[in-house]
């Protein structure tokens, strides 16, 4: 019998088991891991570096579950809260810009050294390679049939992630699970993921990248832009700005709708120039045309944006005409090359999936847990966290802020819970 166990052994995971660590040393705490080991996909975050948080929270990064909830759990863990925290795990971090924080040595690893180290210390059981094959509530907990045998826990937190990144043992186990319990969920689909495009330039300009402004358009209605790298692949586009995008992508393909209303098509539009207007950029390249007529059509983009992304938004256009001098161009055809360079567009057939994205957009539907502790309404004692909750961030630290801060509220009030009322909990000072 154990007082408290942990599904999933991913970020959220880790930090409700260093919560519940802190309220109740001492008590019996086990966390089950379906993979070789915990916290594998925390390792790749960040390119390897783990951008762990974000400074500048902002409400509108966060998708899924009304503000008011996700407001109410990180209330609790903001982010300077967090970086304190790590302190006193013995993690120093630094902000590199825009409020992106990351390990002082760069290495992910550090992150969850520090959690394990921590863990070990309190006397918390990892145990690996244990799937859960089936969970029922029974009096007093919940009882999971496992691969390792049955385990019964007065008290349950489900973290075991969503369906982004297969690859590191995320696969949409929990959602069963869940379900089985009777949880409601909405249908998960692919966040920031590259974004699947029909064009026949990307050949020309795949592995290109180029900074640029990204509009994603739902019938024809600019719903959401995002500045940044925009980078061209071989399948389509890629980048942070894109991959921000890309869940409203991945909603419409999902459900047909975007921000939940109903969509006929969407569109991306990428404006190679976003510092100049569109006025601007036709005076400048009037006037280079003026002082350099006998400049061919194809250099003409050439002082503006990547050489090989004009050449082939330029072929695009016309096809047969690169070669003669650009003081040929009528104000007609001038006029359309400055408009697709402020307004170059691309119809998404799609996103790459599960093994490329890093995040889940859906699951089981917050509406069903308090939002002041993440245990669920109807089922007391079971607690839900991290990306299993139909919560899900932009790049930038947002998901993983997401992490420490739900698993840091479900761990805190399971811990909580499993005092007697007469004894409040003391939060360790380390």
């Amino acid at each position: 019998m154990a007082d408290l166990v942990i599904l999933g052994g991913g970020a959220s995971g880790l930090m409700a088991a260093v919560s519940a660590a802190r309220f109740i040393p001492g008590k019996n705490i086990s966390i089950l891991e379906r993979g070789p080991r915990v916290g594998k996909k925390l390792l790749a975050t960040g390119n390897g570096r783990c951008n762990l948080t974000n400074l500048e929270l902002d409400f509108s990064r966060y998708h899924g579950a009304p503000e008011s909830f996700v407001s109410a759990v990180f209330s609790q863990l903001p982010p300077k809260d967090t970086l304190s925290l790590f302190g006193r795990l013995g993690l120093l971090c630094r902000e590199e810009g825009q409020g992106r924080c990351y390990p002082y040595g760069g290495q992910a690893s550090a992150v969850l050294d520090v959690l394990r180290r921590y863990l070990e210390g309190r006397n918390v059981e990892e145990r690996c390679q244990t799937s859960v094959e089936a969970v029922k509530r029974k009096p007093g907990g919940y009882e999971l049939k496992t691969s390792g045998g049955v385990v019964f826990a007065k008290r349950l937190i489900l973290a075991s992630g969503g369906r982004a990144m297969p690859s590191s043992g995320s696969d949409g186990s929990g959602l069963k699970l869940a379900a089985s319990l009777g949880l409601k969920a909405s249908e998960p689909f692919p966040s920031l993921a590259p974004v699947r495009a029909a064009s026949p330039v990307l050949k020309a300009v795949k592995g290109l990248r180029c900074r640029g402004r990204a509009s994603l358009l739902a019938d024809r209605k600019t719903v959401k832009q995002e500045t940044g790298e925009i980078q061209f692949t071989d399948q389509g586009l890629s980048g942070i700005c894109i991959l921000n995008l890309s869940r409203l992508v991945g909603e419409f393909f999902s459900h047909r709708t975007v921000n939940r209303h109903k969509t006929e098509k969407v569109e991306l539009s990428l404006d190679l120039v976003p510092d100049l207007d569109y006025s601007s950029l036709l005076s400048f390249l009037q006037a280079l045309i003026s002082r350099q007529p006998r400049l061919p059509v194809e250099q003409l983009l050439s002082g503006i944006v990547n050489k090989r992304v004009g050449l082939a938004l330029l072929k695009q256009l016309m096809p047969s005409a690169l070669s003669r001098p650009c003081g040929s161009l009528s104000p007609s055809e001038l006029k359309t090359i400055c408009r697709t360079v402020k307004d170059w567009r691309f119809s998404p057939t799609g996103t790459l999936g599960w093994q490329q994205a890093q995040s889940t957009a859906g699951g089981l539907l917050s509406s069903q847990f308090e939002s002041a502790t993440l245990e669920s309404k109807g089922l007391p004692g079971l607690y839900a966290c991290g990306e299993l909750l139909d919560i899900d961030g932009d790049c930038g630290g947002y998901n993983l802020q997401w992490a420490w801060s739900s698993g840091f509220v479900a761990g805190k009030s399971a811990a909580v819970s499993l005092l007697s009322h007469s004894q409040p909990p003391a939060e360790e000072n380390s």
